[in-house]
């Protein structure tokens, strides 16, 4: 343990001028415990180490998340843009590095509780059509690995991959099947793409959770799970053994919990009820993926509800619990709030017009300056633990 403290980085964080108002991120030992199976996957040779991140609008549009799997990436290894949505049910949803285009999807999220099954795939959406639906992702960097994740069905429809803006598909697949179930297509490429269109081809229903490209080499790749509006427990919603195989399916290292911002300001909010919903949360995004290490991410430094400046005292809870959560369940923590400032966050952060004037949500440049943050953070810990391993 001695060795592991003196390889640790460890600074407190202060005001500085520089980046996102911290002097560095402090090395605490218990977090590098929690994030070491993640750890001994980066670097691997055959695999990418992928990363789950769930959250709420803060990630929607992959800000800071999108600037750590910049960082990460320039770090250790591009491994491509990961896991995006067939269909959105919410406006916003970005992913760094890729544009995105759908159109003529009817599309239900786990927040609604609508889909009786309990089936809404491992993003939280799952998106429907009887044909015609496509999504096209145009990517900045080409990408070799397409992984469509999609639910067969009894008298399912076809579904069409074209690449590189070509006007006859590529690839072509049934999802009939004789019984629902949760399914992977694998379409090979011949060459690596910058362009990969999904439609529905008719013949039947189809039901698409999303798609999934990656570089085919080694490196990081960081899902951004985001939902608008949605809190921990609205994942409680898909049905369990559904989102265990979801898991599986999509085999990630590390995942992380970015949960709390909503929360705040629910009536009968308590320490108890939010770590009995981060916890049953957990254990059910878990299930599918239990030797994969784990983190939760606290909220951001949010003003009190309605625009103001002064630091909203619902995070105190917030906070408590989280920090519960992760101690009692051997996963790392990140404190965003300490991160940002502390209590003064959101009205120096508007100040430096890295919150908006909601005083809940990032600006681009404030969405940097966090991503530099955890980035840092991360980076530090994996120092760390190389430093004695």
């Amino acid at each position: 343990m001695k060795q592991l403290v003196a390889a640790c980085w460890v600074l407190a964080w202060g005001v500085s001028s520089g980046s996102a108002g911290a002097a560095g991120p402090t090395v605490d030992p218990a977090n590098v415990r929690a994030l070491e199976g993640w750890f001994r996957t980066l670097g691997g040779k055959e695999a990418p180490s992928r990363i789950a991140w769930w959250g709420d609008s803060a990630i929607v549009g992959d800000g800071y998340t999108g600037r750590v799997r910049e960082r990460l990436q320039a770090e250790l290894g591009r491994g491509g843009p990961g896991f995006m949505l067939a269909a959105p049910t919410f406006d916003g949803y970005l992913r760094d590095g890729v544009r995105m285009k759908r159109q003529g999807w009817e599309a239900f999220a786990v927040i609604s509780g609508a889909v009786k099954a309990g089936n809404y795939g491992y993003g939280g959406v799952i998106a429907t059509s009887f044909g015609g639906a496509s999504s096209t992702f145009e990517t900045d960097r080409p990408v070799s690995a397409v992984a469509v994740h999609y639910q067969a069905v009894p008298k399912g429809g076809k579904l069409e991959l074209y690449v590189d803006g070509a006007t006859k598909a590529s690839a072509v697949l049934d999802t009939s099947s004789s019984a629902t179930q949760d399914e992977v297509w694998r379409p090979a490429l011949a060459k690596p793409a910058t362009s990969v269109k999904l439609r529905a081809g008719g013949g039947g229903v189809v039901k698409v959770y999303g798609v999934a490209l990656e570089s085919g080499a080694p490196g990081v790749v960081l899902d951004a799970l985001g939902i608008l509006g949605i809190r921990a427990r609205r994942w409680l919603n898909a049905d369990a053994d559904h989102l265990k195989g979801q898991l599986a399916q999509r085999d990630p290292d590390l995942l992380v919990l970015n949960f709390g911002g909503n929360e705040r300001v629910d009536e009968g909010l308590s320490v108890k009820a939010h770590t009995d919903d981060m916890t049953k949360a957990l254990a059910s995004l878990r299930a599918g993926a239990p030797k994969a290490a784990c983190l939760i991410v606290g909220p951001l430094a949010h003003g009190t509800p309605g625009g103001g400046a002064k630091l909203d005292p619902a995070l105190d809870t917030i906070y408590e619990a989280q920090r519960k959560v992760a101690k009692d369940q051997g996963c790392a923590f990140f404190d965003t709030l300490a991160a940002m400032g502390g209590a003064k966050a959101p009205k120096v952060w508007h100040g430096k017009k890295w919150l908006s004037g909601d005083y809940a949500h990032l600006t681009p440049k404030g969405h940097e300056h966090l991503g530099d943050v955890m980035a840092d953070w991360l980076l530090a810990h994996h120092a760390a633990w190389k430093a004695t391993n």
